[in-house]
């Protein structure tokens, strides 16, 4: 069972870097859009057309998919000063409900997200000026919030098996 736990988490963290640099290229080139749209409008007084919607939609993109780099980095903020002096056994206890939680929440986050996804997609909600379906933005968020369930649920079991082991 440990075994593939740590085999999953290996390609979970595979998965999640490449995810992660995508969002990196993408948010450098809404970047670059976004200075030739601020130069194009100051100096020839035109303008990338649509360039706040792609900006909105590129940003949330990008953002669901550096969480779970994030997750598997520890990178999330936590408050440790009200166990800086507890014994590790203590520690990898709230680490592991910690996980549990997160679980939950990237959980419901994803089924939410699922749902909204699919009422954008009946009502064939679009963009104002460039026309874009919305719900389209909705596919790499919910597979990035799917990915990052797993990963804290994956995270959960090895936290209780240090806790058990320690």
């Amino acid at each position: 069972m440990y075994t593939l736990l740590t085999q999953t988490r290996r390609g979970i963290e595979f998965i999640s870097r490449q995810l992660a640099l995508a969002g990196g290229v993408i948010m450098i080139l809404l970047a670059l859009m976004t200075v030739v749209s601020i130069i194009g409008r100051a100096l020839f007084g035109i303008t990338v057309e649509g360039d706040y919607e792609l900006v909105e939609m590129g940003l949330a993109i990008s953002i669901f998919l550096f969480l779970t780099e994030c997750q598997l980095r520890k990178g999330h903020v936590i408050v440790d000063f009200f166990t800086l002096n507890l014994a590790k056994r203590k520690i990898y206890f709230l680490d592991a409900m910690g996980n549990l939680f997160f679980t939950i929440i990237a959980a419901t986050l994803t089924w939410q997200m699922y749902l909204g996804g699919l009422d954008y997609h009946e009502y064939l909600e679009q963009s104002m000026i460039l026309e874009l379906q919305v719900w389209i933005a909705y596919i790499p968020a919910v597979f990035c919030l799917a990915l990052l369930t797993l990963c804290c649920f994956i995270d959960t079991l090895l936290g209780f098996r240090e806790y058990l082991r320690s």
